[in-house]
């Protein structure tokens, strides 16, 4: 028995020595019996300087939880088990533990004294608040990013991408991009990708192409016509790369649309100063040598034989000719003053149709005007607008060489609007060229300079109008103005 009993000592002795943990031995009062090296490292105190003194003069200012958790054990004899606390070392450090105390009985199950086990998570204390901290970085950055994604004007789409190249379904999309495309956000992740962007568009076409070209980013322009009918030129910039073993493509879609048609107009601008420089040019150069040819012509005609007169003629009627293509410069390079009055509009149409009827009749065309309606007064300046609707007239007379009929319709479209269409049965415009017309020295006729148009637009837009074209090749153009009453 009493080898047994050595043999158990020797075990528990070996057992505390060689715990990694620190371990202590205490009497109910708190008194310490025994502590192990593992004690030692962790509080810096050897064991002779602590063995005899309560635990209540080493723990210092941490003394009140001690006696709380011994007191608990001593009175229900049952252990404490992972408490996370903090302690003092010798050197006035602090060092977090997770302590369990437990009871010690003796061989009639009476309690005799208490055992600690203190171990040292400090390291993982703090790799836990550096996790801690991580993590609430990276939900400090995802919410920013997030934000950043669904904020963002500009339109931006994550899809999937086939084996064959193509986009296959949408991953995430944004708030804009739900807007542009008309759907919610369910909606366009639920949908397969082609049914809202179909593979046969220009945007599918250069994507998939640059992707098969092994293109990892890109920037690329086109134009896409929206379920709402809307056509946008788009410019987009995507980025590939894997998540999971899947190809993914971030594309950033910008709305360029009134971008470019901003810059067509500054480029009409320059032109227009250009053309604006050339007549005044043109006006100085080209005004007195005419003046002086037709006085000579004058004077050769009463000379000239009936043949030569034949000539004379011609050259006459070139030179009047060529004074026309002057006043046009004339009126771009310098406006003239203009004076605003209310004007019966279908009054002034009626008298430049009186007009241009003879040279309608000689090509079998006939001129018919419709007014629905009571019309109220344009203010307006007369002599400007009769100079739009007679190049609009002319240009509808020379497109109908076989022959026809143009209307002209006059209705008020709203309490502040007057409505006039100029529908014509001629040889039409090609929508490759409606684009551009209105810009100086752009003429579909054979023997235009481009001005006419430009002129009547300049007019209809200081006159706060607007002026649209509509046209089909071989089944005619439909011009329409808009004005408003004041």
């Amino acid at each position: 028995m009493k080898k047994e009993l050595e043999y158990t000592k020797e075990q528990l002795e070996s057992f505390i020595n060689h715990h990694m943990d620190a371990v202590i031995i205490t009497d109910l009062e708190g008194r310490i019996l025994r502590v192990n090296e593992a004690y030692e490292k962790v509080y810096g105190w050897k064991a002779h300087e602590v063995v005899g003194k309560t635990y209540y003069e080493i723990a210092g200012a941490f003394s009140e939880d001690v006696h709380e958790n011994i007191k608990k054990t001593v009175a229900e004899k049952e252990a404490i088990n992972r408490v996370e606390v903090v302690r003092a070392r010798k050197d006035g450090s602090l060092v977090d533990l997770r302590i369990t105390i437990s009871p010690i009985f003796n061989g009639k199950d009476e309690l005799i004294g208490l055992s600690g086990v203190c171990v040292d998570i400090s390291e993982a204390k703090k790799a836990r608040k550096e996790l801690d901290l991580l993590h609430r970085k990276l939900k400090e950055s995802e919410l920013k990013y997030r934000t950043l994604f669904e904020y963002a004007n500009d339109a931006i789409y994550l899809l999937e991408i086939g084996s064959n190249h193509f986009p296959s379904r949408f991953i995430e999309v944004n708030e804009a991009g739900c807007k542009r495309f008309g759907y919610t956000r369910e909606e366009l992740l639920s949908m397969p990708c082609q049914d809202i962007i179909p593979r046969d568009s220009d945007i599918v076409r250069k994507t998939v192409e640059e992707i098969r070209q092994g293109n990892l980013s890109f920037t690329l322009q086109s134009q896409f016509t929206f379920k709402s009918g809307e056509v946008k030129k788009l410019e987009y910039s995507g980025k590939l790369f894997n998540i999971e073993n899947k190809k993914v493509l971030l594309i950033v879609s910008r709305d360029r649309t009134e971008y470019l048609e901003t810059e067509e107009l500054l480029q009409k601008s320059e032109k227009l100063a250009a053309v604006g420089q050339l007549a005044t040019a043109i006006a100085h150069e080209i005004r007195n040598p005419l003046t002086a040819i037709k006085g000579f012509m004058q004077l050769l005609t009463e000379k000239a034989s009936k043949e030569e007169l034949t000539y004379m003629n011609i050259i006459s009627s070139e030179i009047e000719r060529i004074e026309m293509i002057t006043d046009e410069f004339m009126s771009v390079a310098k406006p003239q003053a203009v004076t605003f009055q209310s004007i019966d509009l279908q009054l002034l149409i009626q008298q430049v149709i009186l007009l241009l009827q003879p040279q309608a009749t000689m090509k079998n065309i006939f001129i018919e005007l419709h007014s629905y309606g009571e019309l109220p007064l344009v203010y307006c300046e007369s002599n400007q607008m009769k100079q739009v609707f007679i190049n609009i007239l002319k240009n509808a007379i020379e497109a109908m060489p076989s022959g026809g009929e143009i209307k002209v319709e006059l209705r008020q479209k709203d309490s502040n609007h007057l409505h006039i269409q100029i529908i014509d049965e001629g040889v039409g415009i090609s929508k490759d060229r409606i684009k551009h017309l209105g810009e100086p020295f752009y003429s579909i006729k054979e023997d235009g300079i481009g001005l006419g148009l430009m002129i009547c637009f300049n007019i209809i837009q200081q006159h706060k109008g607007t002026l649209s074209i509509e046209s089909e090749v071989n089944k005619g153009t439909n011009v329409e103005i808009c004005l408003p009453l004041e």
